[in-house]
């Protein structure tokens, strides 16, 4: 059996800083400035070269979101995840790539990524004797998530074919995101015409015939050795001043906002309501999807406070 056993998404407030790390490597790679980028997600510059801990949960998706707006390419997951260089991922790669069969492999995948984030999963939500059917869950909403859902369905789809030597060949392929105006990336990708755009969930159904298919990077011994460490491998709380960081971005993303408007529909409301010099902790709080309190607290813990983050903004935005 493929399912995980967890029941649902744990909202944690956390995401590996391995995922954040992979866009910011992937963003490079297009010729965007990685740091720039981690910065306007609200990620220090540091992320490039960690190789553990982990990132605010708002963060992960909010790369994405950034990453897809800077190339103009909305399905920029595809490519992200086709041009991926094992390792990337760190022992999420090595445990797909040495389980036996493809099946095993997307089973490893999804018991460490619930290990990897709290506000994600890939797992199985239905499964005959012909087929089984993953989607990927997520306690996260926006522009973002739905790219980070592509971007996973596209990293298991290219894995896959790696490991097996095939062209394995999703049945279909449902997704959140709206119907872009260009579909053809994705059905050539996918190697299918039934991709749905305007689901209620992101899916992803495959052959078991394809499941079952013995992979030529399989290595019993060091699966074994993979599934051990990641069997106690833990999330830690992203670090006090990470929080700082996200909260300097949200205040700088209002005079971004500001200066292009229009170039955020999701916070659009937001944008046209509040400004830097109106805006309030309840404001990003809500933004941020965290209490006031639990914001107030995050920000002693690293030694400062809101009214100190405000005003550092706003005389940000005077120079």
């Amino acid at each position: 059996m493929l399912h995980n056993p967890s029941g649902g998404v744990r909202v944690t407030g956390a995401d590996s800083v391995l995922l954040a790390r992979f866009v910011l490597t992937r963003a490079r790679a297009a010729g965007l400035d990685a740091v720039d980028l981690a910065r306007s997600a609200g990620i220090g510059p540091g992320a490039m070269e960690e190789t553990s801990g982990s990132v605010p949960g708002q963060c992960y998706p909010r790369l994405w979101e950034l990453f897809e707006r800077r190339v103009d390419m909305p399905h920029v997951g595809l490519r992200a995840a086709e041009r991926h260089g094992m390792g990337e991922l760190g022992m999420m790669d090595y445990l797909l790539a040495t389980a036996p069969t493809v099946g095993e492999g997307f089973r490893a995948v999804g018991e460490f990524g619930s290990r990897l984030s709290g506000n994600r999963r890939v797992a199985v939500i239905a499964e005959n004797d012909r087929q089984v059917t993953f989607a990927a869950e997520t306690a996260a909403q926006g522009r973002g998530s739905e790219v980070a859902a592509q971007a996973s369905f596209a990293f298991l789809t290219a894995r896959a074919r790696q490991a097996a030597r095939a062209r394995i060949t999703p049945v279909a392929v449902t997704l959140r995101e709206r119907p872009p105006r260009r579909q053809a990336p994705y059905r050539e990708f996918f190697g299918t015409a039934a991709v749905d755009f305007g689901a209620e969930t992101d899916t992803f159904t495959v052959l078991r015939h394809d499941l079952d298919r013995p992979q030529h990077s399989a290595d019993p011994r060091l699966a074994a050795v993979l599934r051990r460490g990641a069997a106690v491998a833990t999330l830690s709380s992203p670090p006090a001043r990470a929080w700082v960081d996200l909260l300097a971005a949200e205040l700088d993303s209002l005079r971004d906002r500001a200066q292009t408007p229009g170039s955020d529909p999701d916070g659009a409301d937001f944008r046209a309501a509040v400004t830097l010099e109106t805006v309030s902790l309840d404001d990003i709080a809500r933004r941020l999807g965290a209490s006031p309190r639990a914001v107030q607290r995050r920000l002693a813990a690293a030694g400062t406070s809101w009214t100190r983050e405000l005003a550092s903004a706003r005389r940000r935005t005077a120079c």
